[in-house]
């Protein structure tokens, strides 16, 4: 009898369509010298949603920190939003929505710090036919600009070049260069 080898298309086939759409969860254990609790991370690929919940105890005094994030898929894009517990009890939470039309996003949120504190948040950014821009701010409840970034990186033979300005309220502003040459060799056999 000769041996009967089943390619990918064919398992996809003799498999349910249910068992297919399933949603896949993974949890991860944590445990240190000072914390443990688990991360559990659940995606629905057919739905496009993303859904990640964490706790941590720590060991000490048994006080408790929790995140969550929970992403959606749209038709232009993606939601998200999400909280986190600090394990003195302080709490932030965001939302926001990007929206991309062909090589450019578009990003805008808004959230409650641990400060309690609102803030909104706004990005855009743009793919090059050599690299990319991306531009964030955060404003405060009055508009105006706390913190922002901008990167840009070039890539042009072998030398890829990466820029980046980031600034904060009180006008600190640090810019960086970034020179890396790329071995195109070693990426894809080229």
């Amino acid at each position: 009898m000769k041996p009967v080898f089943l390619t990918t298309v064919t398992m996809a086939i003799l498999l349910p369509g249910a068992a297919l759409a399933e949603p896949e969860t993974r949890t991860i254990t944590i445990d240190t010298p000072r914390v443990e609790g688990e991360r559990v991370v659940t995606r629905d690929r057919e739905a496009g949603s993303r859904t990640v919940d964490a706790t941590l105890t720590r060991k000490e005094d048994g006080a408790v920190a929790t995140r969550n994030r929970e992403s959606q898929r749209t038709d232009t894009g993606r939601v998200f939003s999400g909280s986190t517990t600090r394990f003195n009890g302080d709490t932030r939470s965001f939302e926001g929505e990007r929206v991309r039309d062909g090589n450019r996003y578009t990003t805008t949120g808004s959230g409650i710090g641990f400060n309690s504190n609102e803030y909104t948040y706004d990005a855009r950014g743009r793919r090059t036919p050599n690299g990319f821009d991306r531009q964030q701010r955060v404003r405060n409840a009055d508009g105006e600009v706390v913190a922002g970034r901008n990167v840009r990186v070039r890539e042009r033979g072998n030398t890829r070049v990466r820029r980046a300005t980031v600034g904060n309220r009180d006008g600190v502003r640090r810019t960086t260069t970034t020179r890396r040459t790329v071995n195109r060799r070693s990426r894809g056999g080229r």
